[in-house]
């Protein structure tokens, strides 16, 4: 009798955080960060945008419809995780540059690290790396309390940007601090 009710207080507290319907995630903190480097060369900002798989698989299904299993870094990935990644991505961090009008990033690839997933990043060419403005509202739709980092670095000089949902979006003129 005992070993049964060790057994059931094991299985509680192993089910318990499966028990959370709100698409709450397994984490107490909703972090994002974009990392931007200017790449003189190909004159394009370069990114890679750091996320929790959980957060991303969430804001997937939602995007979807639905309750969704992605399986994210798996062999049995879904054949249209990429596509629904990019798409995902495209929509929720928006860059403007010199002329205020929207560009779109060119989606390279994706990383699955468990409970991280890297996302690349690559602008169009620009004539000048600045001015230049990011707004991100990714994972909002999940969280109040989403966090967006967004650094960026030119010329061995970096700027740390943190976007939230009283402030998504920061222009850029100078990485001078």
């Amino acid at each position: 009798m005992l070993s049964r009710r060790i057994l059931f207080a094991i299985f509680f507290t192993c089910a318990s955080p499966m028990t959370k319907s709100n698409g709450s995630s397994f984490h107490d903190f909703h972090f994002s960060r974009l990392a931007l480097e200017w790449n003189s060369e190909t004159r394009t900002w370069q990114g890679i945008l750091r996320v929790f798989t959980d957060d991303l698989e969430n804001s997937l299904s939602a995007a979807d419809g639905g309750e969704r299993n992605w399986r994210l870094g798996d062999r049995r990935e879904s054949a249209d995780a990429d596509s629904a990644i990019e798409n995902y991505v495209l929509a929720h961090w928006i860059g403007n540059q010199e002329t205020d009008s929207e560009f779109l990033w060119t989606f390279v690839g994706k990383e699955i690290d468990f409970d991280l997933t890297y996302i690349y990043l690559e602008s169009p060419a620009f004539p000048s790396p600045l001015p230049l403005s990011i707004g991100s509202d990714g994972f909002f739709e999940l969280f109040d309390d989403q966090v967006n980092e967004v650094t960026f670095k030119l010329n061995g000089s970096s700027r740390r940007e943190w976007l939230s949902t009283e402030s998504s979006s920061v222009r850029i003129e100078s990485i001078a601090p």
